[in-house]
């Protein structure tokens, strides 16, 4: 009967708690019994409130053994980054739970030592200033992962997926089939970087071409490169590639180009504590001044009120587009 002590951060995704015990939840019902417990703690318990303003009541972190471990935060986890929670997990780890974080709970797992033997699955609008921040050994660039002692989810529905992971790790494949049944989900397959899975579905349905050329701009957002040679590498003509972003993207491939960096630009503002001119530089803009009057033009603000804003958001709203 495994124990999941689920730990939460103020500003906590309500969507990403509720993809772990609606899950387990049916699990249990499928059982006709109790295969799984769970409790909902934090560093100094009480209520706490969601993202979306529901509030969760929870126990005081405490020396009770626990099978899995699961770390949701909030979008800025480094407000929840104290001693007292990474001991915890420290612990928790070295009595061998299983350890699993959500989204933005991987960077207080790096703070902690615990993503050295397994990176941890990221949201990609958060990925890349976590990278900046530890290197790239720590994160992933996948959906979700439940591998050995560990586990971890990018946020938003992939949270289903690892924890029908963990219910097949404890209980078997056959009732996690269940489960997924149940709830009428369909588990993803995609096992590729998380900006492939647009490419791979939506701009692939549309024409092969348009995606392979997305894919390059993805790829090469920090430096990029000439039309043509996008052209060159999918093996269209330019005109043919400027047609095909025209009829299916209403943009032409520079303009398309442009605003996923700028795009890019806008995550790490929000997401990472990069300076502007760095950010200037790893989104692809030969100077901070490009960079400022591009991002105004594009999002109405300049990019200093971008990440102020981004540090202090008002009630009830995201920093980014991430549902975790």
């Amino acid at each position: 009967m495994p124990q999941a002590d689920i730990v939460l951060t103020g500003n906590f995704p309500i969507l990403s708690l509720t993809l772990v015990t609606e899950p387990l939840r049916v699990a249990n019902r499928e059982s006709a019994g109790t295969l799984w417990r769970w409790r909902f703690l934090s560093v100094e318990g009480g209520s706490l409130t969601s993202s979306s303003g529901i509030e969760i009541p929870t126990e005081a972190l405490d020396r009770s053994t626990a099978d899995v471990v699961l770390l949701l935060s909030s979008y800025h986890p480094e407000s929840a980054v104290a001693g007292p929670l990474l001991s915890w997990l420290k612990r928790r780890a070295r009595e061998g739970a299983v350890m699993g974080c959500v989204d933005t709970g991987a960077l207080i797992f790096a703070e902690a030592g615990l993503l050295r033997s397994r990176p941890a699955a990221v949201h990609f609008e958060a990925l890349r200033g976590y990278r900046e921040k530890f290197g790239d050994e720590m994160f992933a660039d996948r959906l979700f992962d439940v591998t050995g002692n560990r586990c971890s989810s990018a946020g938003g529905v992939a949270t289903f997926d690892m924890t029908l992971g963990l219910i097949e790790h404890f209980n078997g494949r056959q009732l996690a089939d269940r489960v997924a049944e149940i709830l009428t989900y369909r588990p993803t397959k995609h096992g590729g970087p998380q900006q492939r899975l647009l490419t791979d579905t939506s701009l692939a349905r549309l024409d092969r071409n348009l995606a392979k050329a997305v894919d390059l701009m993805i790829a090469t957002l920090d430096q990029p490169i000439p039309i043509v040679e996008i052209a060159a590498r999918v093996g269209v003509p330019l005109w043919t590639l400027g047609r095909l972003f025209k009829l299916h993207l209403k943009e032409t491939p520079a303009a398309y180009y442009r605003n996923l960096r700028l795009a890019e630009a806008r995550n790490l503002l929000l997401n990472s504590s990069l300076r502007i001119g760095d950010i200037s530089s790893l989104c692809g803009f030969e100077n901070p001044e490009s960079f400022a009057r591009a991002y105004k033009r594009k999002f109405g603000t300049s990019a200093s009120a971008a990440r102020t804003a981004g540090l202090a958001p008002a009630a009830g709203a995201e920093p980014r587009s991430s549902c975790g």
